[in-house]
């Protein structure tokens, strides 16, 4: 029964990820208003029956992906408490990084065809909230002073792997990951003091 049940398992993810991967391909050809079922199905190998036994529509895909992405997102700034002397911000980011590897084709193709908005701005705002919400606890800052770092740190966050993945760097994702912790808990100052020591 169990054995039944991951091969089905298997199955729903399969086909889940080729009706996703067929939105992005035909993301990268026209508008998403132009998009539509009958076509999506077609590029995904399945007939439309199949399609709405996992969709209800194409604004379903981004809210499953969206929901699906923030989910594991929380569940890394759970994991995590900046305030503790032993934070690691590598493992942090090494995190993120899993996340991204576990769909790595999917967002690279989202990125590449420019459609990530949706996603962009969702994530940004849990990860804006998270921030603002453990900062908040712990020291007595200012709101909307504490909403206008959180922006930055959030944007540039997310800027980063867009970039790094439209770019086709050549830079592994743990390079990545040691570049975004230092950014983000040394600041810009950190990449100038080595510049300035090997003088």
């Amino acid at each position: 029964m169990k054995r039944k049940l991951e091969t089905k398992d298997r199955r729903i993810k399969k086909t889940q990820k080729s009706i996703r991967d067929a939105l992005v391909d035909l993301l990268s050809e026209k508008d998403v208003s132009e998009i539509t079922i009958k076509e999506l199905a077609e590029r995904a190998n399945i007939n439309r029956k199949t399609f709405y036994m996992h969709y209800s529509s194409i604004d379903d895909i981004f809210d499953k992906i969206e929901n699906e992405i923030i989910e594991k997102l929380l569940l890394i700034l759970e994991k995590y408490d900046f305030f503790q002397a032993q934070f690691d911000g590598y493992a942090f980011f090494t995190s993120l990084n899993n996340l991204i590897t576990e769909d790595y084709d999917f967002f690279e193709k989202l990125v590449r065809a420019n459609s990530y908005n949706f996603l962009f701005t969702k994530v940004k705002k849990v990860l804006k909230d998270t921030i603002i919400e453990k900062f908040h606890e712990k020291f007595d800052i200012d709101r909307e002073m504490l909403s206008l770092y959180t922006e930055f740190i959030a944007s540039g966050l997310m800027s980063m792997y867009a970039e790094w993945f439209s770019m086709n760097s050549k830079l592994s994702l743990e390079d990545l990951a040691k570049a975004g912790s230092n950014i983000a808990f040394n600041g810009i100052k950190s990449i100038l003091a080595k510049q300035v020591s090997s003088f």
